[in-house]
């Protein structure tokens, strides 16, 4: 991966703050072999349906869909009661050909036993807390279970609650573990992630509240989910923290441009990138498109241009722009999408919502004001059952 910063001003020197015991989730060590025996019971199935909330499910879908043309199942993801998107898949997803995951440290989470309850007849394999709800549900239905680590779901990516639903989908789940297990090793030590939460909390204490976040790939947008609630939930505490918001690129150029240039002052960039693809793909157009003109030049004249190098282009261009305007950027790229260099991309989010807490004085492990409405939204389903 590599770093750069465009109007930025210098980060903090890590040695001068004092960063927490090393995370749980830093030191966590799965058991791959044990992973393996359990994901080998599962290869029957031609489908997955991952059923949860937050990093529960954004970590499988931000490792499966990347690579989904190389996946041995279909992945599909639940993570609402939307009676139509439900009745959808119940439609689409026959018992006999699909494994459930339900995933949740907690158990308790009332839209997600909500949405499993339509699945209950399906083969289920659920990953829990050792007493919570969907445990005793599990044993009563006898259900597989798997231990839920006591470690937050937004920071569980490299454990069995992301590694274990990735492996049973056909992925390389150690490739993924070792890319992160390099990056987590430099958690004391300076390094990109310190340097990218340091830049983005001095850049908040100026102003810059708003931070837009633009994926110049498609693949590794799949993960924004993830990113942005480790970001919200980390650090948006004590009346701080920035709000994080993510868009396909270049596509996000044709609207939310317009706010990032011409809308209010106190928005930074954090742009995403590759350097490069899996294929080789060049625009071609038939020689009677030639004379077709765009822009005051023909399309001969742009003609078997490779789109890797377009959309570099196109996303140079726009921090280009955010040069000229004096707007900060930060500008993150990945060297390809091999299994080690996402998961040290993953690492990297990781270890960056655990520095932006730090840097905020913040526990980068709680989220006390997500339960609230959960609890306001259970009540009044008692009483609609005329319990309260």
């Amino acid at each position: 991966m590599k770093l750069e910063f465009y109007n930025c001003p210098s980060p903090a020197d890590i040695t001068q703050f004092k960063l927490p015991e090393t995370p749980g989730f830093v030191k966590y060590a799965p058991d791959f072999e044990v992973m393996k025996k359990q994901a080998e019971k599962y290869q029957q199935f031609e489908n997955l349906l991952i059923v949860g909330h937050g990093g529960s499910l954004n970590t499988v879908a931000g490792f499966c869909e990347p690579y989904k043309n190389q996946l041995t199942k279909k992945v599909f993801y639940l993570s609402t009661i939307d009676p139509d998107y439900v009745f959808e898949l119940k439609q689409k997803l026959k018992k006999e050909n699909t494994l459930v995951i339900a995933i949740s440290k907690s158990g308790e989470n009332t839209t997600q036993i909500e949405a499993l309850s339509q699945f209950m007849d399906f083969p289920l394999l659920i990953i829990t807390g050792s007493s919570s709800p969907l445990r005793a549900m599990a044993e009563k239905l006898k259900a597989d279970i798997v231990l839920h680590p006591s470690i937050g779901g937004r920071y569980t990516s490299f454990t069995e609650v992301g590694l274990l639903p990735a492996m049973i989908a056909g992925l390389d789940a150690e490739d993924l573990y070792k890319g992160a297990k390099t990056f987590y090793y430099l958690y004391e030590k300076d390094n990109l992630a310190w340097r990218a939460a340091s830049t983005l909390n001095i850049l908040e204490q100026k102003g810059y509240v708003d931070v837009f976040m633009p994926f110049y790939t498609h693949n590794l947008f799949q993960i924004s989910s993830l990113i942005v609630q480790l970001c919200h939930e980390s650090f948006g505490k004590a009346g701080l923290g920035q709000t994080y918001f993510a868009h396909e690129a270049p596509e996000s150029q044709h609207h939310t441009n317009q706010r990032f240039f011409g809308g209010r002052k106190n928005i930074c960039g954090f742009f995403m990138t590759a350097e490069s693809f899996a294929h080789q793909v060049a625009s071609s157009y038939p020689p009677a498109l030639h004379s077709v003109q765009i822009k005051g030049h023909h399309l001969a004249d742009i003609n078997k241009i490779p789109l890797d190098i377009a959309l570099d282009y196109e996303a140079g261009a726009t921090m280009e722009d955010a040069r000229i305007n004096s707007i900060p950027v930060a500008h993150l790229s990945i060297n390809n999408f091999s299994f080690g260099e996402v998961g040290a991309f993953t690492a990297f989010w990781q270890l960056f919502a655990v520095y932006s807490s730090v840097l905020r004085n913040v526990d980068p492990f709680d989220q006390p004001q997500v339960e609230n409405s959960k609890k306001i939204s259970f009540n009044k389903r008692l009483q609609y059952k005329g319990l309260l």
